[in-house]
């Protein structure tokens, strides 16, 4: 595989699954020529392609009638170097992506976030999330520009039962701006060698908007008082002598 360069034909527009492995000239796993070619596809693995710089290159030109909504429900990116976006912009309008149940990203070293706003703000049936080895991201969610968001988002991660942050010493929260995130869901919480990460925060240092809990900036991601532990820490002495902190959690529906 080391000499193929593009992977996609207009005849695979009924294909389910698709994993690439070890393709060395690959650098877009997806060009904007086939854009409306892979909605079928429910699960995508890519990994240990060194050149792979984008998954989904879209077309903002074309002539959109409608967003179609993609089957995709699991994606599994791994050491792919120099990615630096799956997305190469926002797919509102163009595409929905709205089905993804399992996103597992690893050694990707180059990326800074993994989901674009619109993404985010539609994941309702996801329910396992991994970001491990990603030295260079950010955020979960890119911000957007101020003038295109006209109120908080709100990520309603209503599934979302495991989350796991592994090796991502830059990673710094959820989303860089004001945002409201509800994961009801969510039971267990796996975090390792994430410096600048901060988990929880308490309802003193919480503003409220519509009866509901507004994170501000670079503020922990949960709220204390909303969570019972019913595990208790537990650390091992992995990644260089660095704890690695194991929570399981059981939200308190209040």
């Amino acid at each position: 595989m080391d000499n193929l360069k593009s992977i996609w034909h207009r005849q695979f527009k009924t294909l389910k699954m698709l994993e690439v492995n070890n393709c060395k000239k690959i650098a877009v796993v997806f060009p904007s020529s086939v854009q409306n070619t892979y909605n079928e596809l429910e699960k995508l693995e890519v990994r240990n392609c060194s050149l792979v710089e984008e998954i989904f290159e879209l077309d903002f030109n074309e002539n959109n009638s409608e967003e179609v909504m993609t089957q995709l429900k699991e994606v599994t990116l791994d050491g792919l170097w120099e990615l630096k976006n799956i997305w190469s912009g926002d797919p509102q309008g163009i595409l929905s992506f709205q089905n993804l149940i399992n996103v597992q990203l690893e050694y990707c070293t180059s990326l800074e976030y993994l989901l674009p706003l619109s993404v985010a703000t539609r994941c309702s049936h996801l329910k396992e999330l991994g970001i491990k080895y990603c030295g260079n991201i950010k955020e979960i969610v890119a911000k957007e520009k101020e003038s295109s968001v006209n109120a908080t988002p709100i990520f309603e991660f209503n599934q979302l039962s495991t989350l796991v942050l592994w090796g991502s010493d830059k990673l710094n929260g959820f989303y860089a701006g004001n945002h409201i995130l509800a994961c009801p869901s969510l039971r267990e919480i796996y975090v390792c060698n994430c410096t600048k990460l901060n988990l929880f925060k308490t309802l003193s240092t919480t503003t409220f908007q519509d009866d509901k809990h507004t994170v501000s900036t670079k503020q922990p991601l949960f709220i204390a008082e909303e969570v019972c532990i019913s595990y208790k820490f537990s650390y091992h002495n992995v990644c260089m002598k660095t704890p690695c902190l194991v929570i399981i959690l059981v939200f308190v529906q209040l």
